[in-house]
């Protein structure tokens, strides 16, 4: 359980960084893809908060199936993807440029991190499906309701 309970404190803490630098960046800098990035990674962060809560209560067999818990981990793997590749892209573009930091509004270095954060939390989000997937025994989930179909 405090496992559990240190995964909701790093994924909070995900989810809020997420979304203040997607208002900081948007709003205050003008550097929009950053934002973009910095909100989809705190999308996955508040998945990964949401599924770690729910374990955590015990109500997570019973808000989620067990194909709706793949599909929230496909969407960590297309995370996890495209946050792999525009990271590669970022570093590619970083190299041939040498940009610096500053201006924020053109920095390819915060466009990097953040797509670094999108795919390291589309990851997480994918090993802790995995993960809860494991804990559904699907012979007793069948066995106590026969008719129940797969949605």
């Amino acid at each position: 359980m405090l496992r559990t309970k240190v995964h909701i404190v790093i994924s909070a803490i995900g989810a809020i960084l997420g979304i203040s630098a997607f208002i900081c960046f948007c709003l205050v800098y003008a550097n929009v893809e950053a934002g973009m990035w910095a909100l989809l990674s705190s999308l996955h962060a508040s998945l990964n908060l949401m599924l770690h809560c729910h374990y955590l209560k015990e109500s997570l067999h019973v808000n989620f199936s067990r194909k709706a818990i793949q599909y929230i981990g496909d969407c960590g793997i297309v995370g996890f993807a495209s946050g792999a590749a525009l990271t590669i892209f970022y570093i590619f573009l970083e190299i041939y440029y040498q940009a610096d930091v500053l201006p924020i509004r053109t920095s390819i270095i915060i466009r990097l991190v953040w797509s670094f954060m999108m795919m390291k939390w589309g990851l997480m989000l994918y090993c802790t499906t995995r993960q809860y997937l494991k804990t559904y025994n699907d012979h007793q989930l069948f066995s106590e309701n026969p008719n129940v179909e797969d949605t």
